[in-house]
């Protein structure tokens, strides 16, 4: 028993040294590298694919939610990414709502095309900070884009789904259970609560598997996407603070609320990209220790 505490503990001392050498590393890479460059891209890309995802993402929640009270808690909880200062995004999802849009199929087609720019531009920033030298041609990078942007339709619907739930747990009956065990209440208020994180943690690990036109361990990139969640929970938290009060830019109306939009998308950006070169180092720091492992017991005698 204690031997196994003991081997527990080396674990844990092994993964936070190892964890806290990362994070040195990938800083020293990340201002080194032009990550910077990128995430500008992906934030002007953002702005660029924004409507067209929205048309899509009312279009589809159109075809599967059965009332106008569940799109408006899906759209509710997607928009728990965004700092609740940017009445640019809330104005214009009210805009679109009271005047309804039916999308052909050519217009759904030319709407796809437009959103893939923002994730074409997350494949490019992703493979250039794990050092891939061999990026996808051009094709390859539009089909890319194209599985992330179903991806995306998929966490929508997963998001219709935690709406769905938590109007069950709302129920009549459910409550009567609640006022019995009161610890349920509780859990499923920090659940509710960080389920935004907990999602968006679960969505970066699939970004550092799929994305690297490289070979990645899946065991490899959950400190990263943790660790991005956390910065960016962090993140969302303190930029609500600092643009409470819009006043403090130089730009004034819906002018500054894009600004503000675009500022917070740059900031996720460079936290996404910093979590790829946080798992880009942890995985070098995994794989020389297990090749040192693996030369030591070569070198022992048997």
């Amino acid at each position: 028993m204690v031997a196994s505490l003991r081997r527990a503990l080396e674990r844990v001392l092994t993964f936070v040294r190892l964890s806290g050498i990362a994070a040195w590393r990938s800083f020293v890479r990340f201002y080194n590298s032009n990550d910077l460059t990128h995430a500008s891209s992906i934030a002007y890309f953002g702005l660029l694919s924004f409507f067209p995802l929205l048309l899509l993402a009312l279009n589809l929640l159109g075809q599967v939610a059965g009332s106008e009270a569940d799109r408006a808690a899906v759209l509710n909880f997607v928009f728990r990414y965004f700092p609740r200062q940017l009445d640019f995004v809330t104005n214009q999802l009210d805009a679109l709502e009271r005047w309804p849009v039916t999308l052909s199929v050519a217009s759904t087609l030319l709407l796809v095309w437009a959103s893939l720019g923002v994730f074409g531009a997350i494949t490019t920033a992703v493979n250039d900070a794990w050092g891939v030298e061999k990026h996808p041609n051009y094709l390859e990078h539009k089909l890319v884009s194209l599985l992330m942007l179903v991806a995306a339709s998929a966490l929508l619907l997963l998001a219709l789904l935690v709406v769905t739930v938590a109007g069950v747990v709302r129920a009549s009956w459910f409550a009567a259970v609640v006022e019995q065990r009161p610890g349920l209440a509780v859990l499923g208020g920090v659940a509710f609560r960080w389920s935004s994180t907990l999602l968006l943690m679960f969505v970066v690990g699939l970004i550092f598997y799929f994305v690297p036109n490289t070979k990645v361990r899946l065991r490899d990139v959950w400190p990263g996407a943790i660790l991005t969640g956390l910065l960016w929970r962090g993140a969302l938290l303190g930029f609500s603070w600092y643009v409470r009060d819009l006043g403090r830019f130089s730009v004034h109306g819906s002018i500054a609320t894009v600004v503000v939009f675009l500022l917070w998308v740059y900031v996720s950006a460079v936290i996404l990209l910093y979590g790829v070169e946080f798992t880009a180092a942890f995985a070098e720091l995994l794989g020389d220790r297990a090749a040192a492992r693996r030369e030591q017991q070569a070198v022992t005698p048997t």
